[in-house]
């Protein structure tokens, strides 16, 4: 077995440098510039080809004495072997044990290119090193390997195979590619000269078991990221008129759509003011269980919403029938909550109608936002029943504004539709 060239474990020099420095009595800091007068190191041109800035093959089929595995049988056990390749006529096979007793370090490395020093400075922005694995038997969810560039001085520089360079998420018995990007490395805490490298080692941690193949650099550029959740652009939440709810709630952001012993709401199709659908609302507080109905909806997703500018030309409109006969007023109360519960609402009034009364035909409802009230409707802490919020109480903040909300009072029964906010002058 070949005997590993040179020996240096991250652990003794990097992972350990931090807290040396704070045990350390006698760290001085010494005055520095803030500008030191030294440009930036031109980003290196893209070489037309690898192979003419080093040499691309890492490993492919070699067994001399370039590649070496650790010779403690009791942290690595690796070989070069024919018995399953991902191409050609060998892959690396490897296990190893970090964890037991004895065993400081595990690992093996390639010193490609018959060893020669390798400058890899033009390559740092556009290579990377691409590798096949496969687990030997089972699945891997991670690939607890620490590439390691080592220099001829003893430097080092150092990249962990975290999933996100996985071809798929996890290591299986089929083979994938894993792909390490060089600017990726960390080359400055061990003091990595990069023009001058020596070998690419494989520092193995925690265990596992597994072949390796057609390991060697490619170019490499990283690609933008496409995020797996796209928000769509808000619009402005002040920009007028504002659909709340036609035929649904705006963002479907809207609750109480529910049903229980105190309230009822639902949608229906019969006879709406406009589109297809209609709220239709039935409530009793007179149970000494409910306490208080109520249903809302945010118009911005639920974020806060600045309506200081817009306010006093700003109007709560909507469409209203009863199921029969008439009636000066109805047991609702519409208003503004802001993200401090604090609330100013008014109650439903036939005054707010061009005919001063509700009837079985559709009328619209127009409530200027300055006719809202805050305070005066705080009650007894509510019971636990499904659908009903204990109420707050306040003037609500327009600055802060969370949602339009609607409370049931005594009893009732009501369709509401085409609810919106509008511009009145």
């Amino acid at each position: 077995m070949i005997q590993r060239r040179s020996f240096r474990p991250i652990a003794s020099s990097a992972l350990f440098l931090a807290g040396a420095l704070l045990v350390s009595g006698c760290v001085q800091f010494q005055p520095a510039m803030l500008y030191s007068g030294m440009e930036a190191a031109p980003v290196p041109e893209r070489p037309r080809t690898l192979s003419l800035a080093a040499e691309p093959i890492i490993f492919d089929d070699q067994t001399d004495d370039t590649i070496w595995f650790q010779d403690d049988a009791r942290c690595t056990q690796g070989e070069v072997t024919s018995d399953v390749v991902y191409a050609g006529q060998r892959a690396v096979a490897v296990s190893w044990n970090r964890n037991a007793d004895g065993c400081e370090w595990a690992g093996f490395g390639i010193g490609w290119d018959g060893w020669a020093g390798k400058d890899l400075s033009e390559l740092l922005p556009y290579a990377a090193i691409e590798m096949h694995v496969r687990s030997k038997e089972g699945t891997m969810y991670g690939l607890p390997i620490v590439l390691t560039f080592e220099d001829y001085s003893g430097g080092m520089g150092f990249a962990y195979t975290g999933n996100g360079y996985f071809e798929r998420s996890v290591i299986d018995e089929d083979w994938q590619k894993v792909t390490v990007p060089l600017a990726n490395f960390d080359n400055e805490i061990e003091n990595l000269d990069i023009t001058n490298v020596k070998q690419l080692m494989f520092e193995l941690q925690g265990s596992g078991s597994i072949y390796m193949d057609e390991v060697k650099l490619i170019f490499y550029e990283e690609q933008e990221q496409e995020p797996w959740l796209v928000e769509e652009p808000r619009p402005d939440p002040t920009a007028l008129p504002i659909q709340l709810f036609d035929d649904s709630f705006i963002n479907d952001n809207g609750w109480g759509l529910v049903s229980d012993g105190c309230q009822t709401v639902e949608l229906t199709d019969a006879d709406p003011s406009t589109g297809s659908a209609a709220l239709h609302l039935r409530w009793d507080l007179s149970p000494d269980l409910c306490y208080q109905g109520s249903m809302g909806v945010s118009w911005d997703k639920w974020y806060p919403i600045d309506m200081t500018e817009v306010v006093e030309q700003t109007a709560i409109q909507f469409d209203v029938r009863l199921t029969s006969g008439t009636s000066q007023s109805i047991p609702l109360r519409f208003g503004i909550e802001d993200y401090n519960r604090q609330f100013s609402g008014a109650k439903l009034d036939g005054s707010y109608t061009e005919s001063g009364r509700f009837t079985s035909e559709w009328q619209t409802v127009t409530i200027p936002l300055v006719n809202l009230r805050g305070g005066g409707f705080q009650l007894a802490a509510a019971p636990a029943t499904t659908g009903n919020v204990a109420e707050p109480q306040g003037r609500a903040d327009w600055g802060n504004v969370k949602q339009l909300i609607i409370y049931m009072d005594e009893a009732g029964e009501v369709l509401l539709d085409n609810i919106r906010l509008v511009e009145i002058n």
